[in-house]
């Protein structure tokens, strides 16, 4: 009886911490940010992103908000997440387009990174537009 009793609360620890661990692991914290940004949750996605992401997540919640037309829900596929110590890359396919979210371990918990992004400057033109030249087209 003695020896069932342990196996019960060996099988019981080990199952807690199993759930734990998938439950906070890197890709599952993306996806469900990522739920969250789809389903304009914007509160509970910052719950799970540092706090220095909180601007970038107010813009995407800003830009929601102009609105326009309603979008359908993004289709999140293939997350595959690569750790490194205490940060993590994850590839993902957002309706058929390769996209990248980048996590954190601070405290013990992944959290979701948003960097402010820099612009492409090796893309841009440097010639400048000459705004004072004259048309000399012929109308008709």
């Amino acid at each position: 009886m003695k020896k069932l009793l342990t196996l019960a609360v060996v099988a019981l620890a080990v199952i807690t911490m199993n759930a734990c661990k998938s439950s906070d692991a890197p890709d599952k914290v993306a996806e469900k940010f990522l739920g969250h940004i789809n389903k304009k949750e914007f509160a509970e996605a910052k719950k799970l992103a540092t706090p220095e992401s909180s601007a970038s997540i107010d813009m995407l919640e800003s830009f929601s908000k102009m609105g326009g037309e309603q979008t359908k829900e993004s289709k999140i596929e293939n997350m595959k997440c690569e750790t490194k110590g205490d940060s993590a890359a994850c590839n993902y396919t957002e309706n058929g387009e390769a996209k990248k979210l980048d996590l954190v371990k601070k405290d013990g918990k992944w959290l979701v990174e948003m960097k402010k992004e820099t612009p492409d400057m090796k893309n841009t033109t440097t010639e400048p537009t000459d705004t004072t030249k004259k048309d000399t087209t012929v109308k008709k």
